[in-house]
C-alpha cells in the first residue's frame, strides 16, 4: 500500500473514532439528563427513609437550594450560639401534595455524647417540631441508650422550634424535656444537638432565634433584692485560699448581702459565682457570673435547675453527693460527668459563706 493510501486510511479512521466517540458522548449525556432527575429523586427517598418517623404523613420531600453551602456555613452559626463542636448532617425540605414547602427535617450531631457523636433528626413545621429520633449513637447499653426509646423521643413532638433545656425535676416549661435518670451526659449530647438543629432551622427557614431575656446575675442570686438599691462594701480579707477569692459584696438593704466569689481551680479556667445571703442566715440564691465549662457537662451548673439546689441552705459548708442530695444537709448533686466543675463552684459557694460568717456577720 503505498504512503498516500496509508494516510488517507488513517485518516478515515480516526474520523470514524472521533464521531463514534463524539455519538457516545452525546448519547451518554441524553441519558444522563434523563436518568438524573429520577437518580437524584431516588437519593432524596433514600434518605427521606430515615426522617420519615420525625415527620409524620409527609407527603414528599425535597432537596433545599444551596443545601450544601448552608451547611458548610453553619459551623460558625452554631459556635455563636453556644454549639461549638456540633455541626449540621443533612435538610431536606418537606413538600405537601402540590410540592409546596411546608416543612424541614434536618439532622445534627453532638460530639458530646458518653460514648461519642450523637446524630439525631427533627422534623419542623410552622415554629414547633413535629418529631425527633435517633438516627445513630454508642451510648451506654441500658443507661444511654434510652435516649432511642420512645419514652425519650415522644417528648419533642409539638415543643416549640426554641433552645430546649433538660430537667431531672419533671419538665414544667413547654421548652423542657426530662432528662433520662443515669444519663445527663446522653440527654445533654441528644438536647444539644436538637438545639443545633433548632439554630440552623431559625437562622435559614425560620426568621432566628428570639433571644432570650438576660437576667442580672445579681438578681438571680437574690432574687427578691432591688438592685437600684444595692450598697457596695469594700472586700477586705478577699483571699479565701489559694482557689478562692471574694471580688465583690453588695449589701441589698435589710434584707441581706450578695457575695460575688471567683473559684480558681474549674476545669476550663476561673469560675465566677454570686450568692445571695439573707439577714435569717439562709442562701437565697446562686448564680454563675463568669463560666467557661463545657456546655453540655460543666454548663449546667448555669441552669436554674441547678441554682435552685441552694435556696433555704444553712450558712454552713456546702457538699455534693452522686446523687440523692438533700439541701437540709447542704448537699447538692453532683453535675454528672463535671465534677470538677461541681468542686469549683462548691469552692465559690463556701468560700463566700466564709467571707460573709468571717468579715460581715461578725461585724454587724
Amino acid at each position: 500500500m503505498s504512503e498516500k493510501k496509508k494516510k488517507s486510511s488513517i485518516l478515515a479512521n480516526t474520523l470514524v473514532l472521533v464521531l463514534v466517540t463524539f455519538v457516545a458522548v452525546l448519547a451518554l449525556a441524553v441519558v444522563n439528563q434523563v436518568t438524573r432527575g429520577p437518580i437524584e429523586q431516588a437519593e432524596i427517598d433514600a434518605r427521606a427513609e430515615v426522617y420519615a418517623a420525625v415527620y409524620p404523613n409527609a407527603q414528599g420531600f425535597a432537596e433545599i437550594e444551596n443545601s450544601e453551602a448552608l451547611i458548610e456555613g453553619s459551623a460558625e452559626l452554631l459556635t455563636s450560639a453556644g454549639y461549638d463542636g456540633c455541626f449540621v448532617n443533612d435538610a431536606l425540605a418537606v413538600t405537601d401534595a402540590s410540592g409546596n414547602t411546608e416543612g424541614y427535617v434536618i439532622a445534627a450531631t453532638s460530639p458530646s455524647g458518653y460514648g461519642g457523636n450523637v446524630q439525631i433528626a427533627i422534623g419542623v413545621k410552622d415554629g414547633k417540631l413535629t418529631g425527633f429520633d435517633v438516627v445513630s449513637q454508642s451510648e451506654t447499653a441500658g443507661i444511654g441508650s434510652k435516649i432511642t426509646e420512645d419514652g425519650f423521643k415522644s417528648q419533642f413532638a409539638g415543643k416549640p422550634a426554641t433552645t430546649l433545656e433538660s430537667t431531672k425535676s419533671g419538665a414544667t416549661e413547654e421548652n423542657q424535656i426530662d432528662a433520662i435518670s443515669g444519663a445527663t451526659i446522653s440527654t445533654g449530647a441528644a438536647i444539644d444537638a436538637v438545639n443545633a438543629a433548632i439554630a440552623f432551622y431559625q437562622a435559614n427557614f425560620g426568621g432566628g432565634l428570639q433571644a432570650e431575656e438576660e437576667v442580672d446575675p445579681l438578681q438571680k442570686a437574690f432574687p427578691d433584692a432591688d438592685l437600684n438599691a444595692l450598697t457596695p462594701v469594700e472586700v477586705t480579707n478577699g483571699e479565701i485560699n489559694e482557689n478562692c477569692t471574694v471580688n465583690e459584696v453588695h449589701q441589698a438593704g435589710d434584707m441581706g448581702y450578695i457575695v460575688v466569689a471567683t473559684a480558681h481551680n474549674g476545669y476550663d479556667g476561673d469560675l465566677q459565682i454570686a450568692l445571695g445571703i439573707g439577714n435569717d442566715g439562709t442562701i437565697k440564691g446562686f448564680s454563675t457570673v463568669v463560666c467557661n465549662e463545657t456546655k453540655t457537662l460543666g454548663g449546667q451548673c448555669t441552669s436554674d435547675e441547678f441554682a435552685q439546689q441552694f435556696v433555704g441552705m444553712t450558712l454552713k459548708e456546702v457538699t455534693h453527693v452522686p446523687s440523692g442530695a438533700t439541701p437540709e444537709n447542704n448537699q447538692i448533686d453532683a453535675i454528672a460527668g463535671a465534677t470538677i466543675t461541681t468542686d469549683a463552684v462548691l469552692t465559690g459557694v463556701n468560700g463566700a459563706i466564709e467571707y460573709y460568717n468571717s468579715n460581715i456577720q461578725k461585724g454587724e
